[in-house]
C-alpha cells in the first residue's frame, strides 16, 4: 500500500451496501412526492368547495336518512321516471331512490367540487347508475323531468320557480325538504318526526316539513 495522497477521491458510491440503500431510498422519495402532491389537491378542493359554498350559498347540509325515506314515499316513484336531485349533495337520496325503484333515471346536480367528488365516490360504491353533473342547476335542463328532491336555501327558491315554470311539464311533482318555493301553493306540507328535533328547534315541533308540488 502507498503512501495517503489527501487529493485523491474515493468512490463511496462504489460500495455494494451503500448502493443498496440508494435504492432503497428511491420508493421512499417517490411515496413522499405522492403524498405531498396529493395533499396539495385535496387543500385546493377543500378551498374551492369552501369558496363555491360560501359565495354562491349552495352549504353542504345533509338530509337525515329519515328525511330521505319521508320524502322518498311521498314521491310516489315508479316506470322510468326521471328523477333530478338539484343540490344532490352525497347522492344519498338518488341511491336510496334507486334501491327502491331501480328502473328510474336518477340524475344530480352538484356545484362545490369537493361534494361532487364525494357522491360520485359514493355512486361508484353503490354500484347503482346515477348521473351526477358537475355544474349549477340553474343552467341545466329539466324539461324531461317527472320528479324533482330539493333541500335549498330560500334564497336561491326563487330564481329555481321562474325556471321551473318555464321547463316542467304538467304532472312533475317536486318534494322539497325544508323551504317553500315562493308563489306556488303546495299540494301537502307535512312534517318528518325526528328524535333529535327538539334539540334545536321550539317545543311542538316535530320535525322538518316537506313540501309537495305538483305542476
Amino acid at each position: 500500500m502507498g503512501p495517503w495522497n489527501e487529493n485523491e477521491q474515493v468512490d463511496y458510491t462504489s460500495s455494494p451496501s451503500l448502493r443498496g440503500e440508494k435504492r432503497a431510498m428511491i420508493p421512499a422519495v417517490i411515496l413522499a412526492d405522492i403524498v405531498l402532491v396529493g395533499i396539495l389537491i385535496l387543500t385546493v378542493i377543500l378551498l374551492v368547495t369552501m369558496l363555491t359554498s360560501l359565495f354562491l350559498f349552495v352549504p353542504y347540509v345533509p338530509t337525515p336518512k329519515a328525511v330521505v325515506e319521508f320524502m322518498l314515499e311521498r314521491a310516489n316513484l315508479s316506470g322510468n321516471q326521471t328523477v333530478y336531485d338539484l343540490g344532490c349533495g352525497d347522492a344519498r337520496l338518488l341511491i336510496a331512490a334507486k334501491k327502491r325503484c331501480p328502473s328510474i333515471r336518477a340524475i344530480g346536480y352538484e356545484l362545490p367540487l369537493g361534494i361532487w367528488l364525494l357522491a360520485k365516490i359514493k355512486v361508484f360504491l353503490s354500484r347503482k347508475n346515477i348521473t351526477v353533473r358537475l355544474g349549477n342547476y340553474l343552467h341545466g335542463d329539466l324539461h324531461d323531468a317527472d320528479v324533482i328532491f330539493l333541500y335549498l336555501v330560500p334564497e336561491v327558491m326563487g330564481k329555481l320557480v321562474k325556471k321551473l315554470e318555464k321547463e316542467l311539464k304538467p304532472g312533475t311533482r317536486i318534494i322539497s325538504h325544508g323551504f317553500e318555493l315562493p308563489g306556488r301553493s303546495p299540494k301537502s306540507v307535512e312534517r318528518c318526526s325526528l328524535p333529535s328535533w327538539h334539540l334545536f328547534r321550539p317545543k311542538g315541533k316535530v320535525g322538518p316539513r316537506v313540501f309537495v308540488y305538483e305542476w
